[in-house]
């Protein structure tokens, strides 16, 4: 059995969301892809190499599979897994490969899992993995579109952006845990700026068809994750360039590396591009081919 889940970019919202702030996330164009089969043993292959159950090299995976087997017992499945998703790049790649595996084995072992229950399972699997999070992630990968979060609005955005990878790898867990640590020595003042960044998503998801008021909030949302501390220079060189040509950007996910989202159809030399689609699909069985 062959199931996929798309990687997402959050528009508007990174950290505050973690804090109960509002966030603009849509699904994206590039997918990850697991096939599993039934084994005498736990077999996990991908492009960091085959192991069992590692909750180091395979975190995600070997936890998501601990999870269904509190649902439906099982002593081996042999799981591959690729990807278009860049790994620790800020565009969903663990949330993905986790969906993904809980779709995988939910078509393999007949459970009849619903969206909502692969959501809940997933979400799990994050906090387990980072201890702490979102839940967005999980979400996107599940029910895919565009959604305001937290309340699970769905909203309408047809808005050409571009992905610009740093070429830094950017850890979540890292970042999260980092944004936790300031806000517990400045408090009131963090507290401050995550209400800030929850007035730009708000805002922005009103104003996916204004590019004047888009390109504003898209320069307000990365200069309060700046003042939170998640950028780098790797970053700060690509938004720079891209403020040179008079394209507004900003972080998209965790930060500390990973992407850059940037408004329009945007080249930049010496960086890969990726040219998103929004909307994508959630996770969905891939027939064999």
């Amino acid at each position: 059995m062959i199931a996929s889940a798309p990687g997402k970019v959050i528009i508007f919202g990174e950290h505050a969301v973690v804090y109960g702030r509002h966030a603009l996330v849509s699904a994206i164009d590039l997918r990850c892809y697991v096939k599993a089969e039934k084994h005498d043993n736990i077999v996990i292959e991908s492009q960091l190499g085959k192991t069992g159950l590692d909750f180091n090299l395979h975190p995600y995976v070997s936890y998501a599979i601990k999870r269904f087997s509190e649902i439906k017992p099982l002593k081996g499945v042999y799981i591959k897994i690729w990807s278009d998703i860049p790994i620790a790049s800020g565009l969903g790649s663990s949330s993905a490969v986790t969906v993904s595996v809980l779709k995988a084995l939910d078509l393999l072992f007949e459970t009849d899992l619903s969206k909502e229950e692969i959501f809940e399972i997933a979400r799990k699997v994050e906090l387990d993995v980072q201890g702490i999070g979102s839940g967005i992630d999980p979400f996107i990968s599940t029910f895919g579109g565009t959604w305001l979060i937290p309340e699970r609005k769905k909203i309408d955005c047809d808005v050409d952006f571009t992905v610009i990878n740093t070429g830094k790898k950017s850890v979540t867990s890292e970042m999260v845990r980092k944004v936790a640590e300031l806000r517990e020595k400045y408090r009131d003042v963090v507290e401050s700026i995550f209400d800030a960044i929850d007035y730009v998503a708000i805002r922005g998801a009103s104003a996916l068809n204004n590019p004047e008021d888009l390109s504003f909030l898209i320069k307000v949302n990365h200069l309060l994750l700046k003042a939170l501390g998640v950028s780098c220079s790797e970053i700060d060189d690509v938004i720079k360039k891209l403020e040179e040509i008079g394209v507004p950007a900003k972080i998209t996910g965790a930060g500390g590396g990973g992407c850059v989202l940037a408004l329009g159809k945007v080249d930049l030399d010496n960086y890969d591009c990726f040219k998103v689609s929004l909307n994508a699909e959630g996770v969905r069985e891939e027939k064999l081919k």
